[in-house]
């Protein structure tokens, strides 16, 4: 999939972040911090309806923001997706709107759309394995075992709960993860496959730093 470059500057304060999960928006408070950003967070409290983040998103679109970024979980449309009453119907909702995303004109200056698979935790595990092809279909009986046997940053992971600690904690998670980062060549990460998101691993938040023209090069 051709990666698509956001032309135009952002503004401070134009920034919306829509997520489904608090571990996003603690990593995304570290980046405000480190690097003096404004970001207002959609919503305010975990919203995992794929449905509900896609009204957020057009809200935010019609509200006239200057960019919106939307963090995707794919491992909880896959939730949402075994628990509908109707078979696959979570899944086909979400490729409508991820079609829509990232194809209709209106839109593709405006939103940058970030999908993670299974989980933002995915994203950690390439700061040690950039170039790995390994899938995990699961976070909490595949990914994290192997994440917690990663020497990152002192052992960090070893004790991995997903909890506001392991983000905020002093030093914290990106400060510690930064150096493995600034060796990761992101033109050579893969990008989201609407035709392979049930065989194959990806993180896509590499879009997050382009987009928010952050150079991590570069010391925080």
């Amino acid at each position: 999939m051709a990666r698509r470059k956001i032309k135009k500057e952002l503004q401070a304060g134009g920034y919306v972040l829509i997520a489904d999960g608090e571990t996003e928006q603690w990593y995304v408070e570290l980046l405000k911090k480190h690097y003096d950003l404004k970001i207002r967070f959609q919503p305010e409290l975990s919203c995992h309806s794929i449905s509900k983040q896609f009204e957020l998103v057009k809200e935010a679109i019609a509200k006239g923001y200057e960019h919106i970024f939307w963090i995707i979980d794919f491992d909880s449309i896959q939730k949402e997706n075994k628990e509908a009453k109707v078979k696959n119907s979570v899944l086909q909702k979400f490729k409508q709107f991820y079609h829509k995303a990232i194809t209709d004109n209106r839109w593709k200056d405006k939103l940058t759309v970030i999908v993670n698979n299974p989980c933002l935790e995915y994203w950690f595990y390439l700061h040690q394995q950039p170039e790995s092809n390994r899938y995990f279909a699961q976070y909490e009986t595949e990914l994290l075992p192997v994440l917690r046997k990663f020497d990152v940053g002192g052992g960090l992971f070893e004790k991995y709960n997903k909890s506001k600690q392991n983000y905020l904690g002093k030093p914290d998670l990106f400060e510690r993860l930064l150096p493995y980062m600034q060796k990761i060549d992101f033109r050579r990460l893969k990008s989201f496959d609407i035709e392979t998101c049930q065989q194959e691993s990806v993180s896509e938040m590499y879009k997050l730093f382009e987009g928010l023209n952050i150079d991590v090069k570069r010391k925080s």
